[in-house]
C-alpha cells in the first residue's frame, strides 16, 4: 500500500536553504558585476579563503568554502588564467594557492562588495535571529 503525503503546502527545510543559497549567490553576482569585477562567484569565494591565509592549499579551500576538489581546481585554473593567483606544487595531487598583485589590487574593491552584502543580508534579521539562525547552520554544517 502506497503512502500518500497530504497538504504539503511548502517546501521542506532543505529546499527553502538551496533556495535562499541560490538568490544569495545570485545576489552576489549582480554586485562583483556592478562593481565592474569580472570574477564568478566561486572565485569571488575562493578568493576570499586566500585573502585570509595565502598558501592554502586547493583541499584546504574546498573544505573553507563548501565546493568539491574538481570545482576549487577549475575555479583556481582559471584564476590562474585571468592573472589573480599563482600555484605553488607541493606534490603531483596538490597545489598551494597564492595571490598575484592584482590580486592584491583587488582586495578593497572585493572587500567592499563581501561588506555591503553582509550589511544587505543583517538588515532582514534582527540581532538575536542572525545569532540563532547562524547557531542552527553551523549545527547542520557540523553534524556531518
Amino acid at each position: 500500500m502506497k503512502r500518500r503525503i497530504k497538504n504539503i503546502e511548502s517546501p521542506a527545510l532543505g529546499c527553502k536553504v538551496g533556495r535562499a543559497y541560490q538568490i544569495m549567490l545570485s545576489q552576489l553576482a549582480s554586485a562583483l558585476r556592478d562593481a565592474g569585477l569580472s570574477i564568478t562567484t566561486s572565485e569571488y569565494l575562493i578568493l576570499r579563503a586566500v585573502y585570509s591565509r595565502e598558501g592554502l592549499q586547493q583541499c584546504e579551500i574546498a573544505d573553507l568554502v563548501g565546493k568539491d576538489k574538481a570545482a576549487v581546481c577549475r575555479c583556481v585554473a582559471e584564476l590562474v588564467r585571468k592573472g589573480l593567483v599563482v600555484t605553488e606544487s607541493v606534490s603531483h595531487k596538490c597545489l598551494k594557492v597564492y595571490l598575484t598583485e592584482s590580486a592584491r589590487e583587488l582586495e578593497p574593491v572585493i572587500m567592499e562588495v563581501a561588506q555591503k552584502r553582509h550589511s544587505e543580508l543583517t538588515k532582514i534579521t534582527t540581532p538575536a535571529e542572525l545569532e540563532i539562525f547562524t547557531k542552527i547552520l553551523d549545527s547542520i554544517i557540523n553534524s556531518k
